[in-house]
């Protein structure tokens, strides 16, 4: 009787002992989708380069618009991407919070690949980069400051600009009402109108376009006139802009320049 009760206690000690292995937590990959600004800091005297674009995921990919701008210093008038001719399509992967991003983008020495090796952290990215012309450096990138919200949300943007060809002494002014296309089901598609004062030859704009990143791309179909702003970053309060006017434009045919707009926040903002 003895002997039976010692074993069983030995057989109960010894169940106790087995515990279960403890499992790792799996970490989610990270999320990179929406409108991105992105800043790559070169490490070898070549500057900043601004890239604009809109991410979209699906699993462990994700690729940006085929509307993406690459900026050198950004300056709205080097950008490249968004002019119908060059299309600039970044693609990346993402694996737990590492993240990798190549972009290609054409230039006069050929295609400048660049590949971009980073960590996410919430919606925020960096990490350092490489190109297939020699340069290297430091990138980040984080999500668009001033998104535009659904209708009727807007944003009021007030500025000058300047003709570079034909400079006037005073500078015309421009105020923009700017906000997403009712009509479409595409976020990203704006509508709007700019006011423009002092211009010998305009006084009116009616507006189409997209954001991409902060950045937007604007046209008016009926005048022939583009625009390309950026913003100032990290504020992004500010935003400095090119325009054109084709040449076979009813005014200002063949005009262009830049200028700089401030956006008007208020409580009714988006």
């Amino acid at each position: 009787m003895k002997r039976i009760l010692l074993s069983a206690l030995l057989a109960a000690g010894c169940g106790a002992m087995n515990t279960p292995t403890p499992t790792t937590p799996s970490i989610k990959d990270a999320k990179v989708s929406g409108q991105y600004n992105l800043v790559l800091t070169s490490a070898k005297g070549n500057g900043t380069t601004n890239i604009y674009t809109d991410f979209t995921q699906t699993g462990a990919t994700f690729t940006g618009a085929a509307n993406t701008l690459v900026c050198p210093s950004n300056d709205s008038s080097q950008c490249k991407g968004d002019d119908h001719v060059i299309s600039i399509t970044p693609s990346g992967t993402v694996s737990g919070t590492n993240v990798t991003i190549v972009v290609s983008v054409p230039s006069t020495a050929g295609a400048d690949s660049v590949t971009m090796i980073g960590l996410a952290t919430g919606t925020s990215l960096a990490g350092t980069y490489t190109d297939n012309l020699g340069d290297s450096g430091t990138w980040t990138a984080f999500t668009a400051i001033h998104p535009f919200g659904p209708p009727p949300g807007v944003y009021n943007y007030s500025g000058t600009f300047n003709s570079t060809s034909n400079p006037l002494l005073i500078a015309p002014t421009i105020s923009i009402e700017l906000g997403q296309d009712a009509s479409s089901y595409i976020g990203a598609n704006l509508t709007g109108r700019a006011t423009i004062m002092n211009s010998p030859c305009i006084g009116s704009l009616t507006l189409s376009g997209q954001a991409i990143g902060d950045a937007f791309s604007l046209t008016d179909a009926a005048s022939k006139a583009s625009i390309i702003a950026l913003p100032t970053l990290p504020t992004g309060d500010s935003f400095t802009f090119s325009y054109r006017f084709e040449t076979t434009a009813a005014r200002c045919a063949g005009d262009f320049g830049r200028g700089v707009l401030t956006i008007n926040l208020s409580p009714w903002d988006y």
